[in-house]
């Protein structure tokens, strides 16, 4: 492909939005900070301050002084932030815990969230319910319509963002369906669309309380498993429409075959929630003696909180399935790592609250990583929020309709 030139247009783009992202990241920061940070001049950074203080979306904060504890000489620095509330988005998720909803503010403060019953069956009903909970929402909050920068859903499936297409639907095996362009007229907002997962990671990468690596991979393991990555700040999408479908990879090749690809022992088909549901069921319909009699309300069909709490009463049929399941996704994981080489990678998941799974996950994916890599990556666990997905595609909107600028 061509490489396009540069002209003075797109370089006044790419310095706007360069001077947006380090204001977002760093914030509060100083002008001569960002001049620094950039290597832009102070009549650049002067200019395009003054003009987001005029949009209302960034302010001087309160003068700090330059050395704490001391009394500063001359001038103390001014600070430049975003103002949180100048500002908000709505994030959406139409996924397996049902259809969720959450306002967050420019800097990515959870404003309300709220989970609705209607069932995601028919796409006509389910785009015209988000668009009548969005307007509830905000109305129940008091946030104008004209503070909202714009909508973003997440969605299950095959996500092809650049068209707001959801290619292939995971839940209700919707085809081809143009959810932004839907929504939008429904809404009046602007509206993005992206895979669950990797509104999951966008969201990592956006979170005001943390500031992560530029580079990292977010490994969650659901009903399927996913490991999207964030590079240089920018989610990473593809060429496709699968980016970060780790799912099926073969880590067997003579496993059980998967319900999804029909591939024979892929993650999904070995080490997903659904897997280690049916593997916990079939035992119990087999008459292996096991906890899951007591604990579960239908022992044959066997629900992942369930299994956990047998688990932690250290069932062995339980804690053998477990065992099974962690192996191959920290074999898995060793060889996502070995091939991204990724500084963090951020792990998600209700198996993997257990310490004792983290400690076997950790265990297993450093005995199989190469050289170096077994030093040099961190693993970090995150608490299972079934929020995360919608709170990351609020966090694409901010980025998409507030750090980027239109063109």
């Amino acid at each position: 492909m061509a490489r396009t030139g540069n002209n003075l247009e797109r370089i006044k783009f790419q310095n706007i939005e360069s001077i947006k992202e380090i204001i977002y990241r760093q914030g509060p920061i100083s002008r001569a900070e960002i001049a620094e940070l950039l290597q832009l001049t102070p009549p650049t950074i002067t200019t395009n301050v003054a003009n987001l203080i005029q949009q209302g979306i960034v302010r001087e904060c309160e003068n700090v002084p330059s050395q704490e504890g001391r009394r500063a000489l001359g001038r103390r620095r001014v600070l430049i932030d975003y103002i949180p509330d100048a500002k908000y988005t709505v994030g959406v998720e139409c996924g397996y815990h049902g259809m969720l909803i959450c306002l967050v503010d420019i800097r990515c403060n959870v404003v309300a969230e709220r989970k609705y019953t209607d069932r995601i069956s028919y796409y006509e009903e389910t785009i015209d319910a988000v668009a009548r909970h969005v307007e509830e929402l905000l109305e129940e909050q008091g946030i104008p319509r004209e503070k909202i920068a714009g909508l973003g859903i997440a969605f299950p499936g095959f996500v092809n963002q650049r068209e707001g297409v959801l290619r292939y639907g995971a839940i209700n095996k919707w085809k081809d369906k143009t959810i932004t362009k839907d929504l939008e007229s429904r809404t009046g907002f602007a509206c993005i669309m992206e895979n669950n997962v990797r509104c999951c990671a966008i969201g990592e990468a956006m979170r005001s309380d943390r500031l992560r690596p530029e580079t990292f991979a977010y490994f969650l393991v659901s009903r399927g498993l996913g490991c999207p990555m964030v590079i240089r700040n920018r989610l990473h999408v593809g060429e496709m429409t699968g980016a970060g479908e780790v799912g099926h990879m073969v880590v067997a090749p003579k496993g059980p075959v998967c319900p999804t690809c029909g591939n024979r022992g892929c993650l999904e088909g070995i080490s997903s929630e659904l897997a280690i549901r049916e593997r916990c069921g079939q035992a119990v319909r087999e008459g292996v003696p096991t906890l899951l009699n007591a604990v579960c309300a239908n022992p044959a069909e066997p629900q992942i909180e369930e299994i956990l709490q047998a688990q932690n009463s250290n069932d062995h049929v339980v804690c053998t399935i477990m065992e099974d399941a962690i192996t191959y996704i920290g074999i898995g994981l060793a060889n996502i790592i070995n091939f991204i080489s990724p500084p963090l990678v951020i792990i998600d998941g209700r198996i993997l609250q257990s310490e004792k799974n983290q400690k076997l996950l950790i265990e297993v994916t450093r005995n199989n990583l190469f050289s170096v890599n077994v030093e040099e990556v961190d693993m970090e666990f995150v608490p299972f929020n079934k929020f995360r997905a919608a709170m990351g595609a609020a966090a694409l909107a901010i980025r998409k309709f507030i750090l980027e600028e239109r063109r």
